[in-house]
């Protein structure tokens, strides 16, 4: 074979992009190539056939020494586990609480029941076992001891442990208690876990004052920054407002945004677009405002899907008793009856025992209430 004809020759011969190659100098070249290929697949008897194949040998065992070395994590000195990993899927096994129980200062807002190790490895038994509720500890750390059990008072409330069948409570510390901080624990802590290892609320309302929803925004950014996406709606226009509460009520999967913070007014005037979604938790910041139960705020929020609701006043009970009934009437229903059963057996025998003229026996009874 001519020297000019081999592979390593052709390579050499370079072609200025600008320069069209004739139609003699593509079929010569072309005819070189089939020359050469001929060569190299006629039994290895050339010299350049028996060069191509050591080095096709040879390529084909570096292949296979890099593909048969273990797969590295590219982390220095990293001793962790990546075994046993499955993109996508969980592992199976027995759940475990989101945060250490057992760490110093943790706040356990529920406790499950005891079971036995022999239980924990049954199958049907790991997925029925609760965990441990246990306070982010971002939080749990800054709250002091009032705050503590305020927090747990209002977990058992929603959840339903304090009163069967009735999720809600009225928080009515006195104003610089901290009842903003309790909330937002509360709060975050629905959203993040559960007693069966899974969120209680995906989605939350905060109602307020129109000069405390960029308040409320703040807080919830200062204690918890970056980790929870909130929607506080301030102003704009009807329709404005309107679409920015269907992405709210539509929102599923991770573009959910799981709170909203609005203003009393703006509710009332929009609370149709709400009602078409479930609503994890209610909290109504000055809650006294609900106590006449006739008025449309009242009667827009009572009609919202939500069974947990939190009201937080400082002042819950002021001059009438009807008052305070309308606020347990709208966290509770009906735990303390109708209207005119809540007078008969409450508000009545109240009354009389402040009465100058009641008797022991009456004063007896008012106080009993």
């Amino acid at each position: 074979m001519r020297r000019s004809f081999a592979p390593s020759q052709l390579l050499k011969r370079k072609v200025s992009p600008l320069s069209i190659p004739s139609k003699r100098n593509r079929i010569s070249v072309s005819q070189n190539l089939k020359t050469v290929n001929g060569e190299i697949k006629s039994n290895g008897k050339t010299e350049s056939g028996d060069v191509s194949g050591k080095e096709n040998v040879s390529h084909e065992e570096l292949i296979k020494q890099i593909l048969s070395k273990p797969f590295k994590i590219p982390i220095p000195n990293y001793n962790g586990s990546y075994r046993h990993r499955s993109l996508g899927l969980r592992r199976s096994g027995v759940k475990t609480a989101l945060h250490d129980p057992e760490e110093e200062g943790a706040l356990v807002l529920y406790f499950p029941s005891e079971v036995t190790a022999h239980e924990q490895l049954l199958k049907t038994t790991a997925t029925k076992v609760d965990v441990h509720v246990v306070v982010d500890p971002i939080l749990s750390k800054i709250l002091r001891p009032h705050q503590r059990e305020g927090v747990k008072f209002m977990w058992d409330c929603i959840t339903g442990k304090q009163i069967e069948n009735s999720y809600g409570c009225i928080m009515a510390d006195e104003m610089g208690l901290g009842k903003t901080l309790q909330c937002i624990t509360l709060l975050w802590t629905g959203l993040r876990q559960g007693p069966t290892a899974k969120p209680i609320i995906e989605k939350a309302i905060i109602v307020a004052p129109s000069s405390l929803v960029k308040n409320w925004e703040r807080e919830v950014g200062k204690w918890l920054g970056s980790r929870v996406s909130v929607l506080a709606i301030d102003g704009g226009s009807k329709d404005e407002i309107d679409k920015k509460l269907e992405g709210f009520v539509y929102a599923v999967g991770r573009s959910i945004i799981p709170v909203l913070i609005i203003s009393y007014e703006t509710f009332r005037l929009h609370a149709a677009v709400l009602y078409k979604t479930e609503i994890g938790l209610v909290i109504c910041d000055e809650g006294h405002r609900l106590k006449n139960s006739e008025n449309q705020t009242y009667q827009a929020l009572d009609k919202l899907v939500a069974k947990r609701r939190v009201l937080l006043s400082g002042t819950p009970i002021q001059n009438d008793l009807l008052e305070y009934f309308s606020l347990i009437q709208f966290v509770n229903k009906d735990i303390l009856g109708t209207a005119q059963e809540f007078k008969k057996r409450f508000e009545r025998p109240i009354l009389r025992c402040r009465d100058i003229d009641a008797s022991a026996e009456e004063q007896a009874k008012g106080k009993e209430n």
